[in-house]
């Protein structure tokens, strides 16, 4: 591999955002997107550890925060740590990153039908979502046969090993040079985490890549790439009605869901893996995996799949919720999409009664609710009426719909809110505020409110008085701590 090109590191510095925390060297990505020469210094002195071969001690260092995976979190093991990073490690290896990304890709050495998690410009979750969702789909309709499994590793990245990532490197010959920059990134990392105000002594990281950090994405994808191809072997997967034969094995980073037409089969690969991922010392998860078994069409229960002497529960005991879709006994999407209903009048309840002015209700719809709402409408078969339905609860909220119009004589705004089919306001070409479907905060060029890089509204005016300053309205932030507001 060539050294690090300048055109890299300002790539990677422009993608970043410029409110990532810093961490333990205290300097954050907004230094050099606003200094270049700073930017410029900085990669001549990534380009002398490239050549060396060798990462600095200040680099292997890590700053952790607890996260909680789940609500009402109250165990060690409820929790996953993000590390802090010094930013210049951090353009380092998404370099390097990108680099190992477009060697394994060129090479074939990734496939994608079988790992979508950590690949750059592959609509990974999306994709695997829609596969499972199209044979089961295929399977109750055709009044088929299929064996499903969604199976958790427990705590995959803290417990993948040192040695597994080196030798999955080695497998897919990444160059040496590569592989030695890793080897010694994690040769001697350490690391504290702090909870509230207390904080622990540092520790050596010996197992487990760093959360947080730009490559360990990649490495856990090859990784696991490996370990499921290895199981792919001991039995086919389903066939489409297009007569696709599909991989018995889909992953998405640590979430696997295997999927073939006969019970045999799949306990000969749920199997294989339980084999492998013992070898590379790790361990599956029974009570947060699940099992389905279609007889005919039919969702039956007589067929029971174990884990380490555990059996894995049924959908029909306990849904399933995989990449943000629920999976059911039903096999259709009614209850959820029920669901998305009423969290949907919940949250414009709570938004209506909080007391805030409309410009922030509006904020808080634009990036707290609309988000949420969009990916269901996109993974569940959603009718037409009942997102028409959806729009006009939108439409009819004053801050949301016709209360816009009662700031147009205040601000000289010359528009009026118009519905498009797809969902939210649209704004006519005279300016003014539009949420539309894909989440944007649209402002005419005769005033009215702005967007500043932090996500901040401010009120513009077509003509400011030269005697007094342009008030700037408060945060929404600030007015959603102020007032309470909080979704759920």
């Amino acid at each position: 591999m060539s050294e690090l090109q300048l055109k890299e590191v300002r790539e990677v510095v422009r993608k970043a955002r410029a409110s990532s925390a810093p961490g333990p060297s205290g300097t954050s990505y907004k230094v050099y997107k606003y200094c270049p020469k700073l930017l410029l210094r900085l990669w001549y002195i990534l380009r002398v550890f490239w050549r060396r071969g060798r990462i600095p001690d200040q680099w292997r260092v890590a700053e952790g925060v607890w996260i909680p995976k789940e609500e009402n979190s109250t165990q060690l093991d409820q929790f996953r740590i993000i590390s802090l990073l010094c930013v210049e490690a951090k353009v380092f290896f998404s370099a390097v990153s990108k680099r190992l990304c477009t060697y394994l890709a060129e090479n074939n050495y990734i496939d994608t039908s079988v790992q979508k998690g950590g690949i750059s410009g592959m609509p990974g979750c999306l994709e695997h979502t829609g596969v499972v969702t199209q044979l089961i789909r295929e399977a109750r309709e055709n009044k088929g046969n299929l064996s499903v499994l969604w199976l958790d590793l427990e705590n995959a990245f803290g417990s993948i090993p040192h040695k597994l990532v080196q030798f999955t490197l080695t497998k897919h010959h990444v160059p040496s040079r590569c592989r030695d920059l890793i080897a010694d990134y994690y040769s001697n990392f350490r690391m504290r985490v702090s909870s509230g105000e207390i904080t622990s002594s540092w520790h050596n990281v010996e197992i487990g890549i760093i959360t947080g950090c730009t490559i360990s994405v990649t490495l856990f994808s090859l990784a696991m790439n490996m370990l499921t191809k290895s199981a792919e072997p001991e039995c086919r997967g389903p066939r489409t009605n297009s007569g696709q034969r599909q991989p018995p094995i889909r992953a998405f980073m640590d979430d696997l869901t295997v999927m073939t037409e006969s019970v045999p089969g799949c306990r000969w690969i749920l199997k294989g893996l339980e084999e492998l991922v013992e070898w590379a010392r790790m361990r599956f998860k029974p009570a947060k995996s699940r099992s389905m078994v279609l007889r005919k069409g039919k969702v039956v229960d007589k067929f029971r799949f174990n884990i380490a002497d555990t059996a894995i529960p049924s959908i029909s005991e306990k849904p399933v919720k995989s990449l943000g879709k629920v999976f059911d006994c039903s096999l259709r999407d009614t209850t959820s999409i029920q669901s998305t209903c009423t969290e949907l009048d919940g949250w414009l309840k709570s938004v209506d009664k909080s007391g805030l002015p409309g410009k922030f209700k509006a904020w808080v719809y634009q990036h707290g609710i609309l988000p949420r709402i969009l990916w269901p409408l996109l993974v569940y078969a959603v009718p037409i009426s009942t997102v028409e339905t959806l729009e006009r609860r939108v439409v009819l909220l004053r801050w949301a719909g016709g209360g816009l119009l009662r700031w147009a004589p205040q601000v000289g705004w010359g528009w009026a809110p118009q519905v498009g089919s797809s969902g939210g306001l649209g704004v006519g070409s005279s300016g003014g505020l539009g949420v539309d479907s894909s989440g944007g905060l649209g402002v005419g060029s005769s005033g009215g409110l702005g967007v500043d890089s932090s996500g901040r509204i401010y009120e513009r005016r077509a003509s400011p008085s030269p005697f007094l300053g342009e008030e700037r309205c408060p945060g929404p932030s600030e007015a959603v701590e102020e007032n309470g507001l909080a979704l759920h």
